[in-house]
């Protein structure tokens, strides 16, 4: 994705950003988050702790700026999101929040509701194949 591309999708919809996030990470098999010296980046809904995803480098890298300056963007392969953050997501009872924008806007989602995207989503590619 060029850097033009990646600052514009900001303007996106943030289901259009869920769209694109979404298709990004079925075809480079990757995600995006940011991370300090105490670990992953989160934000804060009414009473949910989000860990915020990126589709990619750039896009994660917009947002380290301001208090998160010193955040640095962690790729994380599907296989690593799959079986590692998504189940220690739902033991620790965060939520994900996909693709945020600069008005803090993205789709929200339990773990185990991601997964199942997921899931259908394969099981699409699979009957197309």
């Amino acid at each position: 994705m060029s850097k033009e591309l990646e600052v514009q999708s900001q303007k996106l919809s943030a289901e259009q950003r869920f769209d694109l996030f979404m298709n990004r990470l079925m075809s480079e098999r990757e995600t995006w988050i940011l991370t300090d010296e105490h670990g992953c980046v989160m934000l804060t809904d009414s009473d949910e702790d989000l860990v915020p995803f990126w589709p990619s480098e750039e896009t994660a890298k917009l947002w380290a700026s301001d208090e998160w300056s010193d955040c640095q963007p962690k790729v994380l392969s599907f296989v690593e999101l799959m079986e590692k953050w998504i189940p220690g997501m739902e033991e620790d009872e965060l939520a994900m929040i996909i693709f945020p924008g600069d008005d803090l806007k993205g789709r929200i989602l339990h773990p185990w509701e991601f997964a199942e995207l997921i899931k259908k989503k394969q099981e699409k590619l699979a009957r197309k194949n």
